[in-house]
């Protein structure tokens, strides 16, 4: 059990993973609390959610779980005000790139986590990779993320590797979908049906590859009949430089995590 929890910055990530956490009933209100730096969103969490609520750092001696989702640039401060947290304090931090090891050094009497969501974990649809040095069960921190989707452990290296990789993947798909929905526009559909048109399509796409299991060439394979539409389509696609640029990106994307974390 989590226990007493404080999720410290409740902006789209950490709001996504309250709000599944409590739906689900792995966080209870009455024993939840958020530390946020607007007064007016503190109303609307209490207002909306029931939550318990503060604009400055509270004594931290009575939280079993404290949840840090705030931005890398802004967790140095964060940290530097926790210095009345307890023995074996769960401490779970969302921050792209900062260390384990970095965190330990900051709150050496807690028990650290990393997780790297993302932001489908609003709908329930996110991914969640997990890290940890310690040996302790984690199931309780897990189910705190399958509220709001898919979770895996895995070593702290991978997780980073999945932070360029899923964690910001939702970002690339939105512009993959914005010149998918261009195309339709440009060959005559209303823009709101390119849209729907391309966002199911992508969505279908994904999951087929997750239930099915097959490899993603096995199933493009399936639709790009010889001589046909779709590998036409597939090989201007390719012609542009579409396969390397995606990677290009997610390995830019690991590159600046790594440097946050220096």
């Amino acid at each position: 059990m989590l226990g007493k929890t404080l999720v410290i910055g409740v902006g789209s990530m950490g709001s996504a993973l309250l709000k599944g956490a409590l739906d689900k009933g792995i966080l209870n209100a009455n024993h939840t609390s958020v530390l946020v730096r607007r007064s007016e969103q503190l109303e609307s969490l209490r207002a909306e959610l029931g939550v318990i609520g503060f604009i400055k750092m509270p004594p931290l001696e009575d939280f079993q779980t404290i949840i840090l989702a705030v931005k890398p640039q802004v967790l140095p401060t964060v940290l530097s005000q926790m210095d009345s947290l307890r023995e074996g304090t769960t401490v779970i931090s969302v921050a792209a790139g900062v260390t384990l090891s970095t965190l330990q050094r900051a709150l050496p009497k807690a028990t650290i986590y990393r997780a790297m969501p993302n932001t489908p974990a609003s709908i329930g649809c996110g991914m969640t990779a997990l890290a940890t040095d310690v040996a302790d069960d984690t199931s309780a921190v897990e189910a705190l993320f399958a509220a709001v989707g898919e979770v895996v452990v895995v070593s702290e290296a991978d997780l980073d590797r999945l932070g360029a990789l899923s964690g910001t993947g939702p970002g690339y798909m939105f512009v993959i979908l914005d010149a998918l929905a261009d195309a339709g526009v440009r060959i005559g559909l209303p823009r709101v049906l390119a849209i729907k048109a391309a966002a199911q399509a992508m969505y279908g796409a994904g999951k087929m590859a997750l239930s099915s299991g097959e490899h993603p060439a096995v199933l493009r394979d399936q639709v790009t009949s010889p001589g046909g539409t779709t590998i036409a389509g597939i090989g201007a696609m390719e012609k542009g430089g579409l396969r390397s640029a995606l990677q290009d990106g997610v390995l830019a994307s690991y590159e600046r995590s790594n440097e946050l974390g220096k």
